[in-house]
């Protein structure tokens, strides 16, 4: 693709110093995808550069490619600020929260892969998130965040039945929970989705693709299902009145994370380890 002369919307997701005047940036663009750009001078104390090149920044910048780089490095020459969302950087926990989003959003994509829903879903989450009060609303924002970027990536979990024996999650029998009748179903990620209790016995779980978190079985009650579909098919509007207790919660957690692990490895790891740093209360 020829950036020589584009103008593009872009979430700023990472940023490093360089010289004594420049920093490299990883955007991620409306249209090209994320990208690796520099932006020269934009430490000076008068860079008109700075404002519109900060983490969690949404602005639209204009390219061209930078000479004497076989790397893809692109030179960014003007730029302006769309949504400053000032806000994500004020607050430790959503701190946390944009810095989560914008980690998961680099290590789950390869540069200038174009992924138009990919750059609409982190701007809507991360401008949801500036206005939303409550870590419970941040904490649905978190949830709806990880599920859609799977369903985007192509690994949207199915929810609606067993995995392996096709039974509908609301009329599968007693008889096909597991012991525990309060998470009767488990996460399974390797099977794009959810298995009964019956069905977990007869896969066993001495399968590495399944112990996703150190060992323990994910287990989901139909609570936590239904929860998670909502997140899902729901607009924000409604899914952010939603109310869940702390079980519910952990639950939801840690089958997301296996899934997120299952398809990113370690990136999904390292990124969930500063979320907790900064934002934990937003989990618990």
């Amino acid at each position: 693709m020829d950036l020589r002369a584009q103008t593009d919307d872009c979430l700023i997701l990472r940023g490093r110093d360089y010289n004594e005047s420049d920093r490299l940036l990883t955007v991620y663009s409306r249209h090209g995808g994320k990208l690796s750009c520099l932006a020269r001078g934009v430490r000076k104390p008068k860079s008109r550069l700075k404002a519109a090149t900060l983490p969690f920044v949404c602005s639209r910048l204009e390219f061209s490619a930078a000479r004497g780089n076989s790397q893809g490095l692109r030179l960014i020459t003007q730029g302006e600020t769309i949504h400053s969302l000032a806000e994500l950087r004020e607050d430790l926990a959503k701190i946390g929260l944009a810095s989560y989003v914008t980690e998961i959003l680099d290590c789950a994509t390869p540069l200038e892969k174009p992924q138009e829903n990919l750059y609409i879903l982190a701007v809507t989450t991360l401008l949801l998130a500036a206005a939303a009060p409550e870590p419970r609303q941040q904490y649905l924002l978190l949830k709806f965040f990880e599920l859609r970027l799977l369903g985007e990536l192509g690994w949207r979990p199915g929810l609606a039945a067993c995995a392996r024996c096709g039974r509908d999650v609301d009329t599968v029998p007693a008889e096909h929970y597991s012991i525990s009748v309060q998470n009767p179903f488990f996460a399974a990620p390797a099977l794009g989705g959810i298995v009964c209790g019956t069905c977990r016995q007869a896969l066993g779980w001495g399968l590495g693709e399944f112990r996703q978190t150190g060992g323990r079985d994910v287990g989901l009650s139909k609570g936590g299902i239904k929860i998670m579909r909502c997140l899902l098919d729901w607009e924000p509007r409604r899914f952010l009145q939603l109310k869940l207790n702390a079980g519910l919660r952990q639950e939801i957690n840690q089958a997301l994370w296996a899934y997120l692990d299952y398809h990113l490895g370690a990136g999904s790891r390292k990124a969930r380890e500063n979320l907790l740093l900064y934002g934990g209360e937003i989990l618990s």
